[in-house]
């Protein structure tokens, strides 16, 4: 499951930049894929999701299976603040048209996103997207939710998905949905607890497979994500 060093590259320079026009277009075809509940899991199990199933955002144009946009057609991001590892990037988005045909002014979009790739494994990596949508929950109030893209190198096992463990203590695991030639990727609604538990803990080990029974582990140092996601909550 290695990459050509330029492939690799090029893989990270996408996930650097995310692409989010195609995050924002993954996010209203796929969140509502999701299950319902995170499950405690030790090590290699069934692929679970992240957090519940829930309806894509209000608005958010439903393209379920669309092409992503030219890399050179995405607006380019801008770093707004950086606490350790974590990055937090803001985009302008294009707005749909008015009724009257006539054109919106942009929308902001704003993400958290980190890279960790292993320096004893050639073109092993995984980067990941954490961006605040508004939707409607079961009950069908409005409501604010996390989404995590989760970016991994292509050739990776698929059924396992990855897991997550925080501090040593399994979390969650969520399926890949999709690759391209450039990465696999997951998309899943993060849980309110999920993310209290990465602002208090020390090191988060995300996981998934080359082949059954052989773990790519990834770790992240989750010094800074508190400051990260404080920031992004400020912005939105």
């Amino acid at each position: 499951m290695t990459m050509t060093g330029q492939t690799f590259r090029r893989a990270l320079a996408l996930a650097g930049t995310a692409g989010l026009a195609a995050l924002m277009i993954a996010t209203a075809a796929t969140a509502q894929q999701a299950k319902d509940g995170v499950k405690q899991l030790p090590g290699p199990m069934p692929v679970t999701p992240f957090g519940p199933r829930v309806k894509p955002p209000a608005g958010a144009p439903a393209v379920r299976g669309a092409p992503a946009a030219p890399q050179a057609q995405l607006p380019k991001p801008e770093k707004v603040a950086e606490h350790g590892i974590w990055k937090v990037m803001c985009e302008k988005m294009p707005a749909p048209p008015a009724k009257d045909g006539k054109a919106k002014a942009p929308q902001k979009t704003c993400y958290v996103a980190a890279t960790v790739a292993d320096p004893k494994k050639k073109g092993v990596f995984l980067s990941l997207f954490i961006l605040k949508v508004k939707g409607k929950g079961p009950d069908g109030k409005p409501r604010t939710m996390h989404m995590i893209n989760m970016r991994a190198p292509i050739g990776v096992y698929l059924p396992t998905g990855i897991g997550l463990e925080i501090d040593g203590k399994a979390v969650a695991r969520a399926p890949f949905l999709r690759c391209n030639p450039m990465f696999c990727e997951s998309l899943a609604e993060t849980r309110k607890e999920t993310i209290t538990r990465m602002k208090k803990g020390k090191k988060a080990r995300f996981i998934f497979y080359a082949a059954p029974g052989m773990g790519l582990p990834l770790t992240f140092d989750l010094k800074g994500f508190s400051a990260a996601m404080k920031k992004l909550d400020s912005l939105q």
